[in-house]
């Protein structure tokens, strides 16, 4: 339950609120609040995703988070226009390619 980056990137961090993302949807929250930046879009996405699951985040959730923030590492433009976004996208991109092993597929 920390906040990484943003209203939507961190464990159980959804919407600037610390709540896990399946809680969240059941208490009436959406998915349609503007996100940061790019990193910040793609954590929302993955919060939608392991919402609407009732097993929660999957290998594929996980997956796609994963892919999405080394996207933005492989382009070192963002640690010069976006620093703070470059830093949790290598914290996401490291943390997912772990977590998503214990994940339903």
């Amino acid at each position: 339950m920390v906040k990484l980056h943003g209203r939507w990137c961190g464990p159980n961090w959804t919407n600037n609120q610390v709540i896990a993302a399946r809680d969240y949807l059941l208490s009436g929250g959406s998915f349609k609040t503007k996100c940061n930046d790019k990193l910040d879009c793609a954590c929302r996405e993955h919060d939608r995703g392991c919402a609407s699951s009732e097993l929660g985040c999957s290998f594929d959730d996980d997956t796609r988070l994963m892919r999405k923030a080394q996207a933005i590492l492989n382009n070192p433009l963002y640690s010069i226009t976006n620093p703070s976004m470059y830093a949790a996208a290598a914290v996401v991109a490291n943390s997912m390619a772990v977590i998503r092993w214990t994940r339903s597929r």
